[in-house]
């Protein structure tokens, strides 16, 4: 028999998961806005909505609106396969971003495009962009991974958690350490601070959208670029090293992969890109230091 605090605790533990749920597609919804850019002159585009990062722009925003800049002046049906990028300054978080877009060349098959991101008159951030007509051609992949599926891994902000237990920290002290992302992300590789070991020199992470992206090319492959941003190793690492970031695209079902393309790229800036993120199924990152 129900009692009356039952259905109270029912109720209340009901809402709670609706407001996280509704927490979840506001956050992506918020990171979809960054994605509208307004149109100032042929070529030129603005955004002067709130920034999003620490201190300074946060990089993946710029990368995805340079790429819905350039997208802007694409008028046929050419889309993005490679991105080559230059973080030039730090972006002011109390500044309108200007976008001005060159179109080095128009072709058949290929059009090229060149995007700068301003503050102030200097430039921030600088890319050059290559589209493709989508066609057949030469295609090659590799397997995926020999990792755990993410159902078997803890969530990043569970991990996150447990290391706070650990150092005897309340969450509450720790809001930006345990902040809600608009991304789901389940680690393989975790080093486990209190009896440190050698770790292996990449690591594999599961990451998908919290919510349903809109089934549109273009504002796939921008959120692919602003999260891309989040795989970033240390900077100290990262100097000495040549630093790969390697996405693998797949549906995962029942535990097999299907649709899989594979992406290599010889810098956390360079990707090459394709139609991704479907839905909200699980894609596996990869990041790589090869010494």
């Amino acid at each position: 028999m129900c009692t009356y605090n039952s259905i109270i605790k029912f109720v209340i533990s009901t809402a709670e998961a609706l407001d996280i749920m509704s927490e979840k597609r506001n956050l992506l919804e918020k990171s979809l806005n960054l994605f509208t850019l307004n149109k100032v002159d042929r070529d030129i585009y603005s955004w002067n909505g709130k920034n999003v990062g620490w201190g300074r722009v946060f990089g993946g925003q710029v990368m995805a609106q340079t790429l819905i800049a350039a997208y802007k002046t694409i008028d046929v049906e050419h889309y993005a396969h490679s991105f080559h990028s230059y973080f030039l300054r730090p972006g002011d978080m109390e500044k309108p971003i200007i976008f001005t877009v060159d179109r080095i060349r128009n072709g058949k098959s290929f059009s090229t495009r060149n995007v700068k991101a301003l503050q102030d008159g200097e430039a921030i951030f600088s890319c050059s962009i290559s589209f493709q007509k989508d066609e057949e051609g030469l295609e090659h992949e590799i397997s995926i991974p020999d990792v755990p599926a993410p159902e078997e891994l803890k969530d990043e902000l569970e991990n996150r958690e447990i290391l706070l237990k650990k150092l005897n920290i309340d969450s509450k002290d720790m809001p930006v350490f345990l902040k809600q992302r608009e991304i789901e992300m389940r680690p393989v590789e975790i080093q486990d601070y209190f009896e440190p070991k050698r770790m292996p020199p990449y690591k594999n992470t599961w990451i998908r959208a919290k919510g349903i992206l809109p089934n549109d090319q273009e504002i796939q492959q921008a959120f692919l670029l602003y999260i891309s941003d989040k795989f970033k190793v240390n900077k100290k690492i990262q100097n000495l090293s040549n630093f790969k970031l390697i996405i693998i695209f797949g549906d995962i079902i029942d535990g097999k992969q299907i649709n899989q393309d594979i992406i290599l790229a010889p810098s956390v800036n360079e990707l090459s890109l394709k139609k991704v993120l479907k839905k909200n199924l699980w894609i596996e990152i990869k990041t790589k230091l090869s010494l």
